[in-house]
């Protein structure tokens, strides 16, 4: 969120007071990242010991507090947990908003910066955090993954029929719909390799692990002495350890799979993760133009420019597809347009 959320200060600091017997002396909004639901705040107490404090209107998904926290206590030190307030809780109630609060970890995140030797210790972290074992009884709300793309294309065909031609609408509105028309047969190839894809894994018995499942450079934060911690685990889930992979691409890939050990890498479960990718970012764009009453135009662009993107051909999620497709059957495979 590059705003600050809808949130008083005065709430926070008396949330911090209650909840975490934290008194902060500085409480300061960073303009980080591309969540336009959630806020993240450095926090400084009294004691001078800093904190991270992310307050979002998502609905509460508990492991991604519960997960993190159980594989830092697994002895997983780079995993960044939540810090449990007075009564034991990883996160509070704040109205509307749930407020977790985290150790500060000072370094970068951006997506450029990353040595190959940082990439390595992702991978050997990556390979620690797919061994662990879930705890007797698991954790009740985790998701697992089904490959069953049904939401995901009844959602694009139903855009597709009712809103893609429609005239009404602001600029952006107007330019995202031409957007889909301009794409129209990328749109077509992702659904479609979705489904044939889903259609095969379905009926294989695969492993599953505790994934991240947002693993991106983003997501690792660097500090000075060149340790990467793993945070933001919004996304957790219960997968094939492909699922972690789908920002694992070159230049970086070999560093990575050095620290990961060689693993054979199903190469349709991660074609597959890929294409899912596309659809999901596709869906988020366009929702986020055409169905939110709480963006203004500005962001409504951006988004636009953002979905522009995603679908080149040449361009991230779907050039690693057709790389990864290049290993599958040629059954299972759809060719460039321009190949």
């Amino acid at each position: 969120m590059r705003e600050p959320p809808r949130i008083s200060e005065e709430d926070l600091r008396a949330c911090l007071q209650d909840q975490y017997d934290l008194s902060p002396v500085t409480l300061t909004f960073l303009p980080l990242g591309h969540d336009y639901d959630a806020g993240i705040y450095r926090v400084e107490s009294e004691q001078g010991t800093a904190y991270a404090l992310k307050a979002t209107t998502r609905s509460l998904y508990e492991p991604r507090c519960l997960v993190p926290r159980y594989l830092n206590n697994q002895g997983i030190a780079s995993v960044v947990a939540p810090i449990p307030n007075r009564r034991g809780a990883l996160w509070a109630q704040l109205s509307d908003w749930t407020v977790i609060v985290y150790p500060w970890i000072s370094g970068e995140s951006n997506l450029t910066g990353m040595t190959d030797e940082q990439w390595k210790q992702v991978g050997n972290i990556f390979q620690q955090i797919h061994q662990v074992m879930l705890p007797p009884g698991g954790f009740a709300s985790l998701r697992k993954e089904t490959f069953d793309p049904t939401e995901y294309v009844r959602w694009v065909r139903a855009f597709k029929t009712q809103q893609a031609h429609a005239q009404d609408g602001g600029a952006s509105q107007r330019a995202l719909r031409s957007s889909w028309v301009a794409h129209q047969s990328t749109i077509h190839t992702v659904v479609t390799s979705l489904e044939k894809l889903a259609v095969v894994l379905q009926s294989r018995p695969l492993p599953y692990v505790i994934c991240h499942a947002d693993l991106h450079a983003r997501n690792l934060i660097r500090n000075r002495a060149g340790q990467v911690f793993v945070v933001d685990w919004d996304e957790v889930m219960l997968a094939p350890k492909e699922r972690d992979f789908i920002f694992v691409r070159p230049p970086h890939a070999e560093a990575f799979f050095q620290g990961y050990g060689q693993e054979e890498i199903d190469w349709v479960t991660l074609t597959y993760f890929l294409w899912e990718r596309v659809v999901q970012d596709l869906i988020e764009c366009t929702h986020n133009v055409c169905f939110r009453d709480d963006w203004g135009e500005e962001s409504r662009a951006e988004a636009v420019q953002l979905l522009d993107v995603i679908l080149a051909e040449d361009s991230g999620h779907i050039d690693a597809a057709y790389k990864a497709a290049a290993h599958l059957p040629r059954d299972l495979t759809f060719h460039r347009k321009n190949s």
